[in-house]
C-alpha cells in the first residue's frame, strides 16, 4: 500500500490530541459524541443534568490545531482498588 494510501496517512490520524479533565463547558461536546451511540443502542441514554453530575468522572481527548472535543470516557471509582469505565465515545474522523 502506498504511502498516501496507508491509515496512518489519513489526516485524522496525523492530527495531534491532547487528552485533558473534563469542564462542564465539555457537556455539549460529550453530548454530541454520545448520542449517536445511544440511537444505535450501544450506549444508554443519560439526561444532560446527569452529564453536568459527572463531569468530574470525564476525560477529554480534543484536537490540537482547534481544541474541538473528539472523544470522552468517564472512570467511575467504585472501591480502593475498583473502577468502571463509562460513556466511552469518539469520533469516527479520529477512530482507528
Amino acid at each position: 500500500m502506498p504511502p498516501s494510501d496507508s491509515p496512518a496517512a489519513s489526516p485524522a490520524h496525523t492530527r495531534a490530541v491532547t487528552v485533558r479533565r473534563a469542564r462542564t463547558s465539555d457537556v455539549a461536546a460529550v453530548r454530541r459524541l454520545v448520542d449517536p451511540f445511544v440511537r444505535r443502542g450501544i450506549l444508554l441514554d443519560k439526561a444532560t443534568v446527569t452529564l453536568y453530575e459527572s463531569i468530574q468522572e470525564f476525560w477529554v481527548a480534543e484536537r490540537d490545531e482547534d481544541a474541538a472535543v473528539v472523544g470522552c470516557g468517564a472512570l467511575h471509582v467504585m472501591w480502593e482498588d475498583l473502577a468502571e469505565v463509562r460513556t466511552l465515545a469518539v469520533d469516527p474522523e479520529f477512530r482507528g
